[in-house]
């Protein structure tokens, strides 16, 4: 059973991988979830987390802090961070707008990360 942290995001352990899925119109509200999963998935002594964002409607600068948060607390921990989509064009935007992109490694799918 996945571990809930908040209403609108949650962390599990998926073949070896921390798994982190959002769901929903994703902003400020949500940023101690996300916490909270960076967390859960520091203490899994895994070596890669992959944020699923392809149930994601919405999100703003909440979710964008989120994200480089957790991107930046990965990269001190010599442990790996992707984003899976696919994503919603208004996720797209998010990090478009922002010149966040290239900051982010990304997969096409939650399955193409898990390979």
């Amino acid at each position: 059973m996945p571990n809930q942290a908040g209403d609108r995001v949650a962390g599990r352990v998926e073949r070896g991988v921390y798994v982190v899925e959002a769901v929903g119109d994703i902003d400020s509200d949500n940023g101690d979830s996300f916490a909270a999963l960076w967390d859960e998935a520091a203490a899994s002594g895994l070596d890669l987390t992959v944020v699923d964002l392809s149930r994601v409607d919405f999100g703003d600068s909440g979710l964008l802090n989120a994200l480089l948060s957790g991107r930046a607390r990965h990269l001190r921990e010599d442990r790996a961070f992707v984003i899976a989509g696919p994503l919603s064009s208004a996720v797209v935007r998010l990090f478009s707008i922002t010149g966040t992109q290239e900051h982010f490694t990304f997969a096409e799918s939650l399955g193409r990360a898990l390979e």
